[in-house]
């Protein structure tokens, strides 16, 4: 019984999206205080993604979902599957990786955006962040995902996602994507650890964007390999 118990915790490890040691923090953004979006509470877009955030942050600071696709997806799930259908989602994976799953099927009902800022309770995808995975501009090798929770004025995106078995808020911002911190704020967080040839830049959210994904459908674009 213990090697049948084994075996199924090892193939729901392989599985999941992005499992704790695929990223690292390397250091701890400041504590900022995320504002509620003020939008008209008639829009039925606004209402799906308060109701987006709000489920997201309640888990904060928790490990519910215990890797970010299965945050994600938790999330998903408590906010009337607003992404996707849960029991369509098999129907997406390319490999064994939920993250990339997540990013077909929102690709395939025309809700992803990459050439506008985000909206609070969209999806951000991230490719290439495993730790032994060399990033390759434009693969789409989807490995990381979060939630939007609140945009700035200047373009810095503030999300959460489960990273180390923890749901937390980091920052990106694509404006200034070589900087961590400006005039002592946060911009960009870091994905992965870096070694000690690397750069440090390589190794920021803003290195490993890939998309943003809206609860609604978009019209058609052509992703850029940037």
């Amino acid at each position: 019984m213990k090697k049948i118990i084994l075996g199924f915790s090892l193939l729901l490890a392989f599985f999941t999206g992005c499992a704790q040691k695929e990223v690292a923090v390397i250091s701890e953004p400041k504590v900022i205080e995320i504002q509620p979006v003020a939008e008209p509470k008639t829009d039925e877009d606004f209402i799906i993604r308060k109701a987006i955030v709000e489920s997201a942050l309640k888990y904060l600071n928790k490990n519910d979902g215990h890797d970010c696709s299965g945050f994600v997806d938790l999330v998903n799930s408590q906010s009337g599957e607003a992404f996707y259908k849960s029991d369509e989602l098999y129907k997406y994976f390319d490999n064994t990786n939920r993250s990339k799953a997540i990013f077909n099927i929102m690709k395939t009902e025309n809700k992803l955006v990459t050439t506008m800022l985000p909206k609070a309770g969209d999806l951000v995808f991230f490719e290439d962040t495993l730790q032994k995975t060399k990033r390759k501009s434009g693969s789409f090798n989807i490995t990381h995902v979060g939630i939007v929770i609140q945009v700035d004025d200047d373009g810095t995106v503030h999300f959460i996602h489960n990273i180390q078995g923890k749901n937390k808020i980091d920052q990106l911002n694509m404006k200034f994507a070589d900087s961590q911190v400006l005039s002592g704020k946060n911009v960009n967080s870091y994905l992965k650890r870096c070694p000690k040839n690397r750069q440090k830049q390589e190794c920021l959210g803003s290195f490993f964007f890939s998309a943003y994904g809206a609860p609604t459908p978009n019209e058609y674009i052509e992703l850029s390999k940037n």
